[in-house]
């Protein structure tokens, strides 16, 4: 009788760890929320996914699809496992939920503007080291980036990684870590490959353990104080072939939105739209028409600021 009992308290138990350990994980899991607007999906990546969380594309403007299906656009990709998805993303369509469950790297588009518009998140399991922060400060010479831990296990290095885009990541330094301590640890790291001109840079950690496996913290944000203020940081083409589109890359102080004006050379206005602008560097493009060939002048004005820029039609 009392074996009888014993298992039966036994399975209650088991069961009630399961129970409460399904709820911690759910509890645990994250919602990055994805804005669709401008021709642009921000953020562009997203770096501290994890196994479980959610990513959520909400609708701003235009009408574009978020797509990860090779069978539609060979350049998407997600790990071996993972589902494809492709949902349109319009007026009618306003938001898109995808429930991540394999590790890997994951990458999509929207299918009418690709090449141009897409973007991309790195999924990971559980993380070996818990960080108790990350900052920047610094100038138009140098970027120091100082973290902290509060425990580690079987961590081998820290890899502190840098974007000009908020997409394109490049590993510019290995930080050894200290391996297995449950004290907290302070590590620091001073970039002075940097330009003087640049506006913006974005900083992120690949944290590696001792079997190669990596997990990714949040992408900070470093805005250059001393940098030249400018809206635009490329065109292009230029010349332009009519019909076609302008590709623009630019910064914002703040998030708003930026006017596009286009002129022709006797100043009458041709074109006129506005982009969703997020702070930091984003991605744009403007739709051209059939044109005659010639000198326009493109006008870009965002908060507060005008710029103007002179452009040929082929």
């Amino acid at each position: 009788m009392n074996y009888i009992i014993n298992r039966f308290f036994m399975k209650k138990v088991i069961l009630s760890f399961f129970l409460v350990a399904t709820i911690v994980t759910a509890s645990l899991a994250t919602k990055h929320v994805v804005t669709v607007a401008n021709f642009q999906f921000s953020p562009l990546t997203i770096t501290n996914v994890f196994v479980g969380d959610t990513i959520r594309w909400v609708w701003v403007s235009g009408s574009h699809t978020t797509t990860c299906n090779q069978n539609l656009d060979p350049s998407t990709f997600h790990p071996t496992g993972a589902a494809d998805w492709s949902k349109a993303m319009n007026s009618s369509s306003t938001s898109f939920e995808y429930k991540v469950t394999k590790a890997g790297a994951y990458g999509y588009v929207c299918l009418p503007h690709t090449p141009d518009m897409g973007g991309n998140f790195i999924a990971s399991t559980v993380t070996p080291v818990k960080l108790s922060s990350f900052l920047l400060s610094g100038s138009k010479e140098k970027v120091s980036l100082k973290w902290k831990t509060e425990n580690e296990v079987n961590v081998d290095y820290y890899a502190v990684r840098r974007s000009e885009n908020g997409s394109d990541f490049t590993e510019i330094a290995i930080i050894p870590a200290k391996g297995n301590t449950t004290s907290s640890e302070s590590y620091d790291f001073a970039d002075i490959k940097i330009s003087s001109a640049r506006k913006y840079y974005y900083y992120s950690l690949a944290l590696v353990d001792k079997d190669g496996q990596r997990t990714y913290s949040e992408t900070r944000l470093f805005k250059n104080n001393e940098a030249t203020a400018k809206i635009i940081i490329s065109l292009g083409p230029n010349p332009i072939k009519s019909p076609g589109h302008l590709n623009m890359t630019f910064n914002a102080e703040k998030d708003g939105k930026m006017d596009v004006k286009l002129l022709n050379s006797q100043g009458k206005l041709i074109i006129a739209t506005s982009m969703q602008a997020y702070t930091g560097v984003n991605k744009g493009h403007v739709h051209i028409g059939e044109k005659p060939a010639g000198v326009y002048t493109l006008v870009c004005t965002l908060n507060g600021v005008k710029e103007t820029h002179i452009l040929s039609f082929e």
